[in-house]
C-alpha cells in the first residue's frame, strides 16, 4: 500500500469518526432536553384499603368513618360550616344518631375495650365520641343519595351510620389488640 492510499483512508477514518462523536453529542443533548421536558408521570391503578392493618396510636383530630376512595375525590373539605350542616341533613335522623352517640355508644365502647382488653380513659373516650359526632353530617350525606321515599330514609340513614360507627370501632379495637 502506498503511502498517499494510507493518507485519504486515515482521512476518511478521522472524518467518520469525527461525525459519530457530533451524532453521539447531538443525541445526548436531545436525551437532556426529553428529561428536563418530562414531567413525571405515576400511574396508580388500583388503590387497596386495608383497614385491619391500620394503627393509630393518637387520636387527634377527626376519624372518618365510612368515607370511600370515591368520596375522597368528590370532597375538598369534610368540615362544614354548623349553618350549611343543619341545612343539608334531615334533622332527624342527626339526631337520632347524636343520641345513639350519646346514649348507647359508651357501653358499646365499654364492651369493646373488654373485648380487646384496651382500656381508654375517660376523656381519651369523649373525644372519641366527639370525633363521631363531626362524621355524622357527611354520613348522612352519604345516604341521602338513595332514592327511598321519605318515610324509609330517616331508618335507612340510622340503620347504615350506626353499622358504620360500630364496625369503625371494632376494626379500631382490632387493630390495637395486635400489638
Amino acid at each position: 500500500m502506498d503511502y498517499q492510499m494510507m493518507a485519504y483512508y486515515i482521512t476518511q477514518m478521522q472524518q467518520h469518526i469525527h461525525q459519530l462523536y457530533d451524532q453521539m453529542n447531538s443525541l445526548e443533548n436531545r436525551i437532556q432536553q426529553l428529561e428536563q421536558n418530562a414531567s413525571p408521570k405515576t400511574t396508580i391503578e388500583k388503590l387497596e384499603y386495608h383497614f385491619d392493618q391500620l394503627k393509630i396510636e393518637r387520636l387527634d383530630g377527626t376519624l372518618h368513618i365510612g368515607v370511600s376512595p370515591d368520596d375522597l375525590q368528590k370532597i375538598d373539605d369534610f368540615t362544614l360550616p354548623k349553618q350549611q350542616q343543619s341545612e343539608q341533613m334531615p334533622l332527624p335522623a342527626h339526631h337520632s344518631l347524636e343520641q345513639y352517640i350519646e346514649q348507647e355508644m359508651p357501653a358499646y365502647t365499654s364492651e369493646l375495650e373488654q373485648q380487646y382488653n384496651y382500656p381508654l380513659d375517660n376523656q381519651y373516650r369523649q373525644v372519641l365520641m366527639e370525633d363521631l359526632k363531626k362524621q355524622l353530617a357527611s354520613r348522612i350525606a352519604y345516604y341521602q343519595q338513595t332514592n327511598l321515599p321519605p318515610n324509609q330514609l330517616h331508618q335507612h340513614i340510622f340503620t347504615n351510620v350506626k353499622k358504620e360507627l360500630q364496625l369503625g370501632l371494632r376494626k379500631w379495637f382490632e387493630n390495637h389488640k395486635k400489638e
